[in-house]
C-alpha cells in the first residue's frame, strides 16, 4: 500500500496545494450569497408585487429596501475585502496570477483553456488558480461590482442630499439622469445573474471532467496537483 503520492503513480494527484487563503473564501460566499439577495430585493423594489393593503403589512416596501441597503454594504465590503487581498495574498489569488500576454507560454495557455469552453480541445493544461480564460471573466465581473456599488451607492443617497454619501456619490448623476442611472443598476443585475449561472455550470463540468477540485477548494482552500 502506498504511503505517499510519489509511490503512487496512478493517483490522480501528487500533493495538495493550500490555494486559496480564507478571506479569499470568505468574500467569495458573501458576494455569492449577496448577489442572491440584492437580485431578489432588487426585482421587488423594481416591481413591487405585494399591495400594501395585503397581510404582509403595509411596510413590506421599506422592509425590503432595508434589507437591500444593507446586504449592499457588505457586498461592498467583501468586494474591498478582495480588491485589498489582490495585493497582499499568496500567488494565487493576487496580481501575480495574472497572464502576461506577451509571454508566449501563457498566450499558448490561454488559447488552450479558449478552445476547451468552445468544445475545439479535450482536456486543457493544468492550473493551481484561476485559468487566465476564467481570470478575464473575473476582471469583467469586478468591475461590473464597482460600478453596481457605485450606481447603488449613488441611488440610496438621494434620500438625503445633505448627506456625505452624496457628496461622494452625486457626481454620477453629471453623467447621467436619475432614470438611467436605475436602468443601468438593474440591467447589470440580469449580467451578474448570467455570469452566476454559467459560473456554477462551468465550476462543476470543469471539476467532474478534469477532478481540479474546483468545488471542494473554495470551502477548503485545498486543490490537487496532478500528476498529468
Amino acid at each position: 500500500m502506498a504511503n505517499t503520492y510519489k509511490d503512487c503513480p496512478k493517483c490522480a494527484a501528487k500533493k495538495f496545494v493550500y490555494v486559496w487563503e480564507a478571506p479569499v473564501r470568505i468574500s467569495h460566499w458573501l458576494n455569492f450569497f449577496s448577489i442572491i439577495i440584492l437580485s431578489f430585493t432588487g426585482l421587488y423594489i423594481h416591481y413591487p408585487f405585494i399591495s400594501a393593503s395585503s397581510r404582509y403589512g403595509v411596510y413590506v416596501m421599506g422592509t425590503i429596501r432595508y434589507v437591500h441597503y444593507l446586504v449592499g454594504v457588505i457586498f461592498a465590503f467583501s468586494v474591498l475585502l478582495r480588491l485589498f487581498w489582490l495585493f497582499v495574498g499568496n500567488k494565487y489569488a493576487s496580481w501575480h496570477s495574472f497572464s502576461n500576454p506577451f509571454k508566449k507560454e501563457d498566450r499558448k495557455i490561454f488559447f488552450s483553456y479558449l478552445k476547451y469552453y468552445t468544445f475545439l480541445e479535450k482536456e486543457p493544461p493544468h492550473t493551481l488558480g484561476h485559468n487566465p480564460v476564467a481570470l478575464v471573466a473575473y476582471i469583467v465581473l469586478f468591475n461590473l461590482f464597482i460600478l453596481q456599488i457605485i450606481t447603488g451607492f449613488a441611488l440610496w443617497a438621494q434620500a438625503d442630499p445633505n448627506s456625505t454619501l452624496y457628496s461622494l456619490t452625486s457626481w454620477v448623476f453629471s453623467i447621467a439622469s436619475n432614470q438611467w442611472v436605475r436602468f443601468f443598476h438593474y440591467l447589470v443585475m440580469y449580467l451578474i445573474a448570467g455570469f452566476v449561472i454559467n459560473h456554477l455550470y462551468s465550476a462543476v463540468i470543469f471539476d467532474f471532467k478534469t477532478q481540479s477540485g474546483e468545488i471542494s477548494s473554495i470551502f477548503s482552500g485545498w486543490k490537487p496537483e496532478r500528476n498529468h
